[in-house]
């Protein structure tokens, strides 16, 4: 009886454990805070005078989720496993482009991109087109030089699953 009842204790603590990490509150709070920074510095194509707007998400399955909407007839939506992405720190990462941040598939065999992203584009009256991808970016204004801050943000929100 008593190996039963601690039995049942360890299975509910070790439920416990595995909640969704997409649910911890940190993991939460750091989702917030890059939305919130995307959504007031969207990123300005001025040849077509139209702004993109980036949002992202991590799903209950560890994927991160990459939205790109506009005032247009589609917005893309681009999903990837964490853990097939390559998401060790750059050196520099702002430097050479201050207005994205992007993240590739991790190699599967030495020299060859993995196309381990789903690109979705999605149109308003419902369709839809997939396609395969070997990057992820998120792109916004680099006119207020928030690009380091963004990218300390992403590194400190990825190392919630640094363990996976």
């Amino acid at each position: 009886m008593k190996k039963t009842i601690l039995a049942v204790i360890l299975i509910v603590m070790n439920m416990g454990q595995n909640n969704a990490a997409s649910q911890n509150p940190a993991v939460i709070q750091a989702i917030d805070s890059i939305n919130a920074i995307l959504k007031a510095n969207p990123f300005h194509d001025g040849f077509n005078d139209i702004s993109f707007f980036y949002s992202i998400d991590i799903t209950d399955d560890k994927e991160l989720v990459v939205e790109m909407s506009f005032d247009g007839p589609f917005k893309w939506v681009y999903k990837a496993k964490i853990t097939d992405l390559d998401l060790s720190p750059k050196k520099d990462a702002c430097k050479d482009s201050p207005g994205s941040i992007c993240w590739l598939c991790k190699e599967t065999v030495p020299g060859k991109q993995n196309s381990c992203i789903q690109a979705e584009m999605i149109f308003t009256d419902g369709g839809s087109e997939k396609e395969n991808a070997t990057n992820i970016c998120v792109s916004f204004s680099g006119r207020n030089m928030i690009c380091n801050d963004l990218n300390a943000r992403f590194q400190r929100l990825f190392s919630n699953f640094n363990t996976l």
